[in-house]
Order: C-alpha cells, then sequence, then structure tokens
C-alpha cells in the first residue's frame, strides 16, 4: 500500500475518482503532479561529495524550489486543459514576511536582474517591480530562480545561498509554491 505522507492533500481522493476523469491527459497531469510533489515534499537535499557544507545546502535549496515548480508545472497543465485555456494561467502569491527575506539577499537581487535565463519581457518587469517598488508577489521570484537553476547562470555563491538564512528563505518559497499547487490540484478535484 502506498504511504500519502508526502503526497498533496486529497491524493486519495483523485485516486479514488481518477477512472471518472475522461480526459486523459487531464488525468495522466495530476498523477503526473502527486508523484512530482510527493518528491519534492520528501526532498532531504543532496548528497554530493567533494562540496563544502554551505555550497552544498545552497544547491539543496535551489533544487527543492526546482522541484517544487516542476509539480506547479504540472498542475498548471491540467488547469489549463480543464479552463480551456491557450496557455497556463500565471498565479500571483502576495507574502509580505517572505517577500522582505528574499529582498535581503542581494546576491540573489543581482543574479535575477542579470541572468541570460530571465529574459521573457513580463518576468523581469516582475522581478524588477518585486525589488524596485517592494511588490511582494513572490511567485515571479520562484519563476526567476527556477529558470536560472533550471537553464542560466544561478550557483549557490553567486546567488548567496552560501548561509543557512538563505537557504531557510529559498526553502520557504519553495513551501509557498508547494502550498500554491495544492491550492490549485484541490480546485481541480472539486470540479470532478
Amino acid at each position: 500500500m502506498i504511504d500519502y505522507k508526502h503526497f498533496p492533500t486529497n491524493a486519495v481522493l483523485l485516486k479514488e475518482i481518477s477512472k471518472s476523469i475522461t480526459d486523459i491527459a487531464v488525468r495522466q497531469s495530476l498523477n503526473r503532479y502527486t508523484y512530482r510533489y510527493r518528491l519534492a515534499n520528501a526532498f532531504n537535499g543532496l548528497d554530493v561529495t567533494g562540496l563544502d557544507k554551505r555550497t552544498l545546502r545552497g544547491y539543496s535549496a535551489a533544487t527543492k524550489l526546482f522541484l517544487a515548480y516542476t509539480a506547479y508545472d504540472e498542475v498548471r497543465v491540467a488547469e489549463k486543459i480543464l479552463l480551456d485555456r491557450k496557455n497556463p494561467k500565471l498565479h500571483h502569491v502576495f507574502n509580505f514576511p517572505l517577500a522582505h527575506k528574499i529582498r535581503k539577499n542581494k546576491g540573489l537581487e543581482r543574479l535575477l536582474k542579470n541572468s541570460s535565463a530571465v529574459t521573457r519581457e513580463s518576468l523581469t518587469k516582475s522581478v524588477a517591480k518585486f525589488y524596485d517598488e517592494g511588490n511582494n508577489e513572490i511567485m515571479c521570484i520562484a519563476t526567476a530562480i527556477r529558470n536560472c537553476f533550471a537553464h542560466g547562470d544561478l550557483t549557490a555563491g553567486g546567488a548567496d545561498l552560501d548561509t543557512v538564512k538563505a537557504q531557510v528563505v529559498v526553502e520557504e518559497l519553495a513551501d509557498a509554491v508547494m502550498q500554491k499547487s495544492n491550492e490549485i490540484f484541490n480546485e481541480i478535484l472539486g470540479q470532478k
């Protein structure tokens, strides 16, 4: 029997109603989402030899955010299909305390404002608005970090993720992404 400890809320319900979801793409996307969520939620860090502990913890925090974002991306696919949209919905999450902590990391700010992976105009504007105008919308920062990690120039040291305080903030951001994806998942299941 599967242990649902690290799965999103209502993952058991999905298993029960899965056969009633007639759109195969939606069913597959929701199933992939639950397993990606479980991986991100159960992730405890990387095990790598030859790296300084602080650097390794920085990469682990970025990896957790990346894993959380892959789950978020997957649940957005199902949401897009169900809502018959051309593109996945852009979700905004406003969190003043977390935004305040993120803005304290000046190395991360420099990276996100200058990264070759943060080039989509809407994202660059959102990141600039976050830092320059004090907008507390944190999903743009999660997206930018995800892009830098997956496609760009993020290093633990270059993003000033070599302190426990900075690493905890990125892990909190990963948790916020997972919380948002879980809300979307529950909303989708409520529609079924």
